[in-house]
């Protein structure tokens, strides 16, 4: 089952910073609706979220890396696992001038396999594509508030 959302959203903050936030992984997972932690290890991060899939719901071990680090923006790359499932899936941002501050253009793709995804793929997909949309909202409401 694969989902592939993407958006775009206005900030009042120059790209420099806001690609400058995105290397910070304990600041997107903040972002992410569901996550509690992020810690590194090696040259990857994990983290943990909690996860609801209409009356499922439980914890999932999510790890990931940063696959590109650009000027212009980032590509996270990563995989979670739990809730007898496991997702792949990869964020790309990518970040341009625009008006005074920046156009940020975001893209999910995700592909989830197992018990979950193969009992209630309707509500796996709701779900995932909720958790996007509010993680780009919720990017966008910080940069916009910091000063």
């Amino acid at each position: 089952m694969k989902v592939d959302e993407s958006g775009q959203f206005h900030v009042d903050k120059p790209p420099a910073k806001v690609v400058e936030l995105l290397t910070k992984p304990e600041v997107v997972a903040r972002l992410i609706p569901g996550v509690s932690k992020v810690e590194k290890a090696g040259d990857e991060y994990v983290g943990e979220a909690v996860v609801k899939l209409g009356h499922l719901s439980g914890k999932m071990a999510t790890r990931f890396k940063y696959a590109e680090v650009r000027d212009d923006g980032v590509v996270i790359t990563g995989r979670a696992t739990g809730l007898q499932t496991t997702a792949d899936f990869k964020i790309e941002v990518a970040v341009k001038p625009s008006g005074g501050g920046s156009l940020v253009d975001w893209r999910f793709q995700g592909e989830a396999r197992g018990l979950a995804a193969t009992l209630a793929p309707s509500v796996v997909k709701g779900a995932l594509r909720k958790m996007a949309e509010e993680a780009a909202q919720n990017l966008a409401q910080y940069i916009n508030s910091l000063q």
